[in-house]
Formats: C-alpha cells, structure tokens, sequence
C-alpha cells in the first residue's frame, strides 16, 4: 500500500471567527466590521483548538484529490494521477432536523463504531450532512462549536482513510416551514412537518400557506415562497449564504482529507424553466466565487465542488447556463433513485444514461450524490443490484442513503403528529418506535460494501463486479502524459484472502484488514486487466 500524509492541521479558530465577522457583516449591511460589540455572542459554545493535528491513530489521512481533463475523458484524480472512484454513505448525524417527538431525537453523533464500520464496508468517502441553520443560526453569527463538530467528523473519517464531501443539505427549505400544531388544511393537503436546511431568519415566505398536498414533502406554497425569496436575494439571503460557505472553505482550505463540497442538496425548481436557469446560474456561481475566495485567503487550494442539478432534472430549467460554470474542479452529483422513489419509469439505467450524458456535454465527472433502497425486499435488492451495476459500467462513485435513520427523523415521521412502527432500512436497521438499532443490513451492505478500484492509474476503461459471488474485473491504460506512478489499489471484502490475475501486472500486496482486504498491483504496461476472484 502507498503511504498517505498526516493529518493537516486546522486553521486557528481566531482567523476563522475574524473571517466571519468581517463577511457576514458585509453582508448585514453592519458598517462595524471590527469585530463584535462588547457582550455581543459571536458563538454558542467554545472550540478546542484546531491548530492541533487530526485525532485518528492511523499513520495518516487520504491526500489531495482533483479534477483531471487530461484526457478524453474527465476523472476525479490523486496526487500521483490515479483515477479515484469514491464510493461510501451519506452521513445525517450532524443535520440539524425539525424534532416532532420529544422523545424520539432526529439524528444521534457518530461514534467510533460507526466511523470503524464504514472503513470496514471498504468506504472511501462520506457525504457528511451539515445544516446552514446550525452553522449560522443568527444571523452573522457562527456557531464554533458545530464548525468543530465538522471537523471532528473530518479528523475521524481521516484517520481512517476516507475522505469527505461536506453537503450543505436541505429538504423542503427548512425547519421554519413547519405547520402550527392548530392548523386546519383544505381538503387534499395536510400539515407540513418540519425539515432541514435554512435558518428561521433566512425563511422569508409572506405568509404562504404552509400545507402541503398529501404525500408531497416540497410542495406546500410556503416552501415555494422561500425558495423564490432566496434565489432572487431578498434581504441578502442568497449573499448571506455565499458567505457562510467562504467561511467553511477558508476554514478547510489546507486540508486534503475533505474531497469537496456539495453546494446545495436537492434545489428546489419554483419558476418557469428560463427564470429558473437564471435563478440557480446566479446562486451556483456566487457561492463557488466565495468558495473560491475563502481558499484563497487562507492559504489553501480549490477543492472539488460537488455540483447538483434541481430537482426535477432533466427537465429544462434544472441545471446552470451552458458555459456559466467555468470552474474547472466541478463534478456533476446528480441523485438516483429511479424505481425507488417515484414512477417506475425512467428505470436505474436510464437515469444513469441521462446523468452521464449530461456531464459528458458539461465536461464533468460523474458521481451519484445520493442512491438506495429502504428494504430488503426481493424487488428492492434487485434495484439495488442493477444500479451498482450501471454504477460500474459508468465508472462512478457515489454515497449511498444512508447509513441510519433514527425513528424521529423526518424521514421516518412522514406526517405530524405520526409515530413510525416500521423498521427504519438503510445500511443500518432501527426498530420503531422504540429507536432499537439492530446494527448492519447484511443483504444491502454486502451490494455497498462490493469490490471496486479506489484508485487506478492512467484511466479505467472497464469495470464489473459481482457482489454475491466477490468477483471483479478491471481494466485501464496509462494515459500519455499523465502522472503514472503509485499502484492500483483495490478493496476486496470478506474473509477469504483473494486471488488476482490478470495482464500488465506486477506481483501484488495483499494486506487484511478489519472487513476485507486492501490489495495493490503495480501497473508494468498499459492496458492492464486484473480479475479478482
């Protein structure tokens, strides 16, 4: 295996704070940018410092990643130019969610457990949700104790050899959207429950009308209404937003071990197509700007942004004028669940199709923000087989939803006032409404968890595996005047040691780890085969 560089140390707390006041209160329209007046909160709790290195006891984290167009076609790549498929779960722990029940909390912190079973599954990343309404809950005020509870999730996905995309996530805007307890809908709607996303402050709705049509979460006209506010920037929300994503940039600017970011989970569509091209061309491009100006000032590089279409892609409207985004680190980070969520038709693959061919006109690797099943059933397993299927023969990476769902998360509730009895299925199982985790999902792991290159060099050209029977077959070449050092890298899961053949290929390490094995082959011509068995 190829060593990897020590944890990066975090930016000093003080710059962080002082980058706060200074941009938030430019966007406040606050002329004493100096700092806060005396009394005034700046943060609800203390950090430690995060000068201090990363916390994890391996001999380091993942190194830098970034994206290559040196070639046809475009690739998440390494330091030494391997192609890199980051493949893993969405992470809700740190999503700051409405809670309907007291006694049932929406999400519960990480533990180490959780960390150690996600490097087990053979996880190379982790979609971490993180909410602007806990980053900035007043406005032009940050909360450093949730900023370090960022980086503790960083520092421990790190130490095992993950990386991360931080996703800024929302669902039906935010937890303000909440129907009052007294509310009374017309027929054919009922009361909105509360979600994530947006802060109280930053929900600017008119008085919309908060109930939603029976079965829709994004559909109630208050949801719409705070949209529409943002994108078009009233009060300085969509500002204020840009800049809270400068001070998350500055303040992982230097580190490797954060892969990107997703700028906006799920984006609603709230006008006609033109104006909604306009709309998310405008916040697209203003928070990679800020992005962009918070890695400057603090030292760092461009890390990777995970770019979304709106929901409702491909429909036209759904993605940033053509040309718009001229950043070259971008991947395209569509969702997947066709056949899972909604009508049937399009199937996985065709979705698959579609996204791809949208990335290959943007120029954009591809990589599958969100995807699953919620059962185990035989219908759902063979979704789910298909889409690592296609996931393969497209060579993209992904995160799969998502590694547990508490009873009290929204997801879970449904509708106000519900107490959710059914199993919550997701790569872990919790029993409702008792919140009994079960531990893993065997039969959904085991398609997660499959055989693939985490890092390959040249370029892939061809990859399948078999998640029951443990098999996988790769192919790549060296690709001219790219970087070809470092070997191929594979993880293989179970207990049985592997065996590899293939062509092009020098005498491989096999090393057994906690759920498998890493496995590394150097490349000793070009195109190269491995078959693993």
């Amino acid at each position: 295996m190829t060593s990897r560089p020590a944890p990066h140390p975090r930016r000093l707390v003080g710059a962080v704070l002082l980058a706060w006041v200074l941009v938030l209160a430019a966007c406040t329209g606050d002329d004493d940018a100096d700092g806060p007046d005396e009394g005034e909160a700046t943060t609800t709790t203390s950090v430690a410092d995060p000068g201090a290195e990363g916390t994890g006891e391996g001999e380091g984290g993942p190194g830098r990643l970034r994206v290559s167009r040196e070639s046809e076609r475009p690739a998440v790549v390494d330091e030494q130019g391997r192609e890199v498929l980051l493949r893993g779960a969405n992470l809700n722990s740190l999503g700051d969610y409405f809670q309907a029940n007291l006694l049932l909390p929406p999400t519960r912190p990480p533990t180490d457990e959780d960390w150690d079973q996600m490097a087990a599954a053979g996880f190379s990343v982790v979609r971490l949700l993180v909410s602007w309404s806990a980053l900035e809950p007043t406005r032009g005020q940050v909360d450093l104790g949730y900023l370090q509870r960022i980086q503790q999730a960083v520092d421990a996905a790190e130490a095992r050899g993950m990386h991360t995309v931080i996703d800024m996530h929302q669902d039906a805007w935010g937890k303000a959207i909440a129907s009052p307890p007294d509310v009374r809908c017309p027929a054919g709607t009922e009361p909105a429950i509360g979600w994530d996303g947006a802060p109280a402050w930053a929900t600017l709705t008119d008085g919309a009308d908060t109930c939603r049509p029976v079965g829709s979460r994004e559909g109630a006209p208050a949801v719409k209404a705070a949209f529409a506010a943002f994108y078009e920037n009233r009060d300085g929300i969509r500002d204020a937003f840009a800049a809270t994503w400068r001070v998350l940039a500055s303040t992982f600017a230097q580190d490797p071990a954060v892969a990107g970011y997703d700028l906006l989970n799920e984006p609603n569509v709230v006008a006609d197509a033109p104006t909604s091209t306009r709309q998310y061309t405008e916040l697209v491009t203003s928070v990679i700007a800020q992005v962009r100006a918070g890695e400057a000032e603090a030292g760092g590089f461009p890390h990777i942004v995970f770019l979304e279409p709106m929901v409702l892609f491909p429909l036209p409207g759904t993605m940033p004028a053509d040309g718009a985004v001229a950043d070259d680190q971008v991947v395209f980070a569509p969702h997947n669940y066709a056949e899972v969520i909604g009508p049937e038709i399009p199937t996985v693959e065709q979705t698959f199709d579609v996204a791809a061919q949208a990335a290959e006109e943007r120029g954009w690797p591809l990589w599958i923000g969100e995807h699953g099943v919620f059962s185990t059933d035989a219908e759902d397993l063979a979704v789910l087989r298909r889409f690592a299927a296609a996931q393969d023969d497209h060579l993209a990476g992904g995160a799969q939803w998502q590694w547990r769902q508490w009873c009290g998360d929204p997801h879970s509730v449904g509708t106000p006032g519900a107490t959710p009895t059914a199993p919550q299925v997701q790569l872990n199982t919790v029993l409702c409404p008792d919140d009994v985790d079960t531990g893993p999902t065997p039969e959904i792991l085991q398609v997660a968890s499959r055989a693939y290159p985490r890092a390959a060099p040249g370029r892939l050209t061809e990859l399948a595996s078999d998640p029951a029977a443990r098999t996988l077959t790769v192919e790549g070449r060296i690709v001219d005047d790219l970087a070809t050092g470092g070997d191929l890298v594979l993880w293989v899961p179970g207990e049985g040691r592997p065996t590899i053949e293939g062509d092009g290929l020098g005498e491989p390490t096999i090393d057994q780890v906690p759920g498998g094995w890493d496995v590394a082959v150097p490349v000793t011509d070009s195109p190269y085969r491995v078959e693993l068995r």
